[in-house]
């Protein structure tokens, strides 16, 4: 299990959190309102983020060009408007996760594909979960972990307040086993052999160390070539998934996508190719839901000028 589990301490009390604290005070009174009014709020604040936060902006619309190099600029403008806006609903939807009933969160979410890691199992296979970072990230770990025995690496999160929140509402009555980053994979590999789903992120960019260079969307990314080996070493298929708002419905959609029969197939560098083709296939699901505010771009091969 997670080896410093954020834990509650007189420390978190000291005066340089208080700003934390008042600001989770806003938002747990606002997580009691109708979630249609939590919505039309956020999304005014996502208007405001994307006109007062340039730097964030200049990321989202070079990557969201980037990868999309068709887009007219007026439907690239409109989809950077609706990114941020998405986004912040999902920023303040933390609030409903962390202090709604666990039947409260159960109405916002529907599940597809769900029934792909039974027939994983029935063919005598563990299962990988490839999740994408995404608005609807922490309603996907949850109703992944409320449906299945999952385990899971965990990043912590800079602020210890946010951190212990964050850490607390995803293993809350799920049973999900959660593993510090440095403990590496050999916990994941035992977890998945005792019959757990493993959940798995691995589009963040973290440097050139260790990483190959690969397409993503057509432009080569520093990408952790670790995925191919994880599942050999688990006997797992790998199901790609991806979590979508409807902002009409006010529900997330989880969707597990098939898994490629062929994956991996043993050569790292085209095992690192196939999972990016995963990553991109559940972002082209829901393209404005993926978390387009990372430097998913920022590490650039030798000798090639950097996009940020």
């Amino acid at each position: 299990m997670k080896s410093n589990i954020p834990t509650f301490n007189l420390l978190l009390l000291h005066p340089r959190y208080w700003l934390t604290w008042f600001g989770l005070f806003v938002l747990f009174l606002i997580s009691k309102l109708p979630i249609s009014w939590q919505d039309r709020m956020a999304a005014r604040a996502g208007m405001l983020l994307m006109k007062h936060n340039s730097k964030r902006y200049q990321i989202v619309e070079k990557n969201m060009s980037l990868s999309f190099p068709g887009m007219s600029t007026d439907e690239l403008n409109t989809n950077i408007a609706g990114y941020f806006q998405l986004l912040t609903i999902s920023l303040m939807h933390y609030g409903l996760f962390w202090w709604s009933s666990d039947r409260r969160i159960d109405q916002m979410i529907d599940t597809q594909g769900f029934e792909l890691v039974k027939q994983s199992r029935d063919k005598g296979k563990n299962v990988i979960i490839l999740l994408s970072h995404c608005s609807g990230l922490e309603f996907a770990v949850y109703a992944i972990c409320r449906d299945f025995l999952s385990a899971g690496t965990y990043k912590s999160f800079p602020n210890p307040v946010i951190d212990r929140l964050i850490y607390r509402a995803r293993v809350r009555d799920t049973g999900l086993q959660a593993f510090d980053r440095d403990e590496g994979f050999r916990p994941v590999i035992k977890n998945a052999k005792q019959g757990r789903v493993i959940i798995y992120l691995a589009d963040e960019d973290l440097g050139a160390d260790n990483s190959e260079f690969v397409d993503f969307f057509g432009i080569q990314k520093a990408t952790i070539p670790v995925l191919g080996r994880l599942a050999k070493a688990c006997n797992a298929d790998v199901l790609p998934a991806m979590a979508c708002y409807d902002r009409q419905m006010n529900k997330y959609t989880i969707k597990l996508f098939e898994a490629d029969s062929d994956f991996p197939c043993g050569d790292q560098l085209a095992d690192t190719q196939a999972m990016n083709r995963m990553i991109e296939q559940t972002v082209n699901y829901c393209p404005l839901q993926y978390f387009w505010a990372m430097k998913i771009f920022k590490t650039r091969p030798e000798g090639e000028k950097g996009f940020y």
